[in-house]
């Protein structure tokens, strides 16, 4: 075949790249997903912290009866102290059970948080921690800092309590924190932080 049959310009021969399909972009797009469900995730959060009764309609409470007497213990307040917690449900039925975030405290770096996560029925597989800042929206990866109570990813069984520390490099702004599976993709429940 003489250069005068190839076609293309200048009659040179065609590279395998001019047949290759073309990339795929999709990383975009996750992260695009994951950061319209943290905020859809982020104002139910707020919206439940304005309106605590919205969350607890159809809840009667009860009165427990202590069966010892109870002297009750003072704990002095501190200023970095935040305790919240909120019962979580994976797709139907795959995990349940309890986040709570015991203790909050601001470094000139970032934040660690204190955390205990409970399963009570099924698996937690494959768990991780994200924080977002309310107002700006940035989201910040947990980081791990070597302490043997690191409990920034991982799998929960049923019966199971992890319980330790979580840090993010973040500024002290009021934020979401988010409990995730699966590198990020499915959000389980959400937790918000003051700055």
């Amino acid at each position: 075949m003489s250069s005068s049959q190839w076609p293309g310009p200048g009659n040179q021969r065609p590279t395998i790249d001019q047949y290759a399909p073309p990339r795929r972009r999709t990383g975009w797009l996750v992260w695009l997903i994951v950061a319209v469900v943290v905020a859809a995730l982020a104002v139910t959060a707020w919206q439940v912290s304005r309106d605590p009764e919205s969350a607890t309609s159809g809840v009667t409470p009860t009165v427990a009866t202590p069966s010892a007497p109870w002297t009750p213990t003072s704990v002095a307040p501190s200023a970095t102290a935040a305790a919240s917690s909120i019962p979580f449900v994976v797709g139907s039925g795959v995990a349940r059970g309890q986040w709570t975030i015991t203790d909050v405290s601001w470094s000139a770096t970032g934040v660690t948080l204190r955390m205990k996560v409970t399963v009570t029925e099924g698996t937690l597989a494959n768990y991780a921690f994200f924080i977002m800042e309310n107002d700006s929206t940035d989201i910040h990866e947990s980081q791990s800092q070597g302490w043997s109570d690191d409990i920034s990813n991982g799998t929960i069984r049923a019966g199971e309590t992890v319980s330790g520390r979580v840090y993010f490099p973040s500024p002290k702004v009021a934020s979401t924190v988010m409990l995730v599976r699966g590198a990020g993709s499915d959000p389980v429940a959400a937790l918000t932080i003051g700055g």
